[in-house]
């Protein structure tokens, strides 16, 4: 299967490009989407969270308190990397499934916190960020979450700059004007992924 590995930064519009890239009959694998799928009643991940932070974190219903895990898990270094260490491996599981199920041409996994020495970039033969203007991601994202000018930046912080992520990206799509300009870069590089995936099936083939 060929890859291609989506991300960028809050706000960026990784989800209006992935959105484009389903509509022209690619099958998309969201790691946020399975990071709360893992995690519903009846999940070993579940269980192991349990058995790691307490009972405290499971509400009522059986559902899990993301509110308290959070509170929990980013008290300390150390009680972040215990939760790390069940949530990403789960993860990695599940999305590897789903890519090995997938039945279009090439499969677009989108990895919100890609990063150079991510393990899911081992198995992308490409990587696609999106980018966008600060700015233009602080009012996205404020209109959208509800959230203050400070506590946006505050996200930001804690995550790759497009500086950074640019240092290992192969295709870039920029996203500071409109919808209809996001769709033109996605369906050019639709094309594009068309071509590569053949050359690579063909390398494939002739190996």
């Amino acid at each position: 299967m060929y890859v291609v590995g989506l991300s960028g930064g809050i706000g960026s519009g990784k989800t209006v490009a992935s959105d484009r890239f389903a509509k022209l009959g690619i099958d998309i694998v969201d790691t946020d989407i399975i990071a709360r799928e893992i995690v519903l009643p009846g999940k070993p991940a579940l269980q192991a969270l349990v058995n790691a932070f307490g009972q405290n974190i499971i509400l009522t219903t059986g559902e899990l308190n993301r509110s308290e895990l959070r509170s929990i898990a980013f008290s300390s270094s150390t009680a972040k990397a215990k939760l790390d260490a069940i949530t990403h491996p789960a993860i990695r599981t599940e999305a590897l499934q789903q890519i090995q199920q997938s039945q279009s041409r090439y499969c677009l996994v989108v990895v919100p916190l890609l990063s150079s020495d991510s393990p899911f970039k081992t198995i992308m033969q490409r990587v696609l960020i999106v980018t966008a203007k600060q700015e233009v991601r602080i009012q996205r994202v404020k209109k959208r979450s509800n959230l203050s000018h400070k506590e946006v930046i505050n996200i930001m912080a804690t995550q790759l700059s497009d500086a950074q992520r640019l240092t290992f990206a192969d295709d870039v799509i920029e996203n500071n004007t409109s919808l209809d300009h996001v769709y033109q870069q996605v369906d050019a590089l639709h094309q594009s992924y068309l071509t590569l995936e053949k050359q690579h099936r063909n390398a494939s083939l002739a190996s």
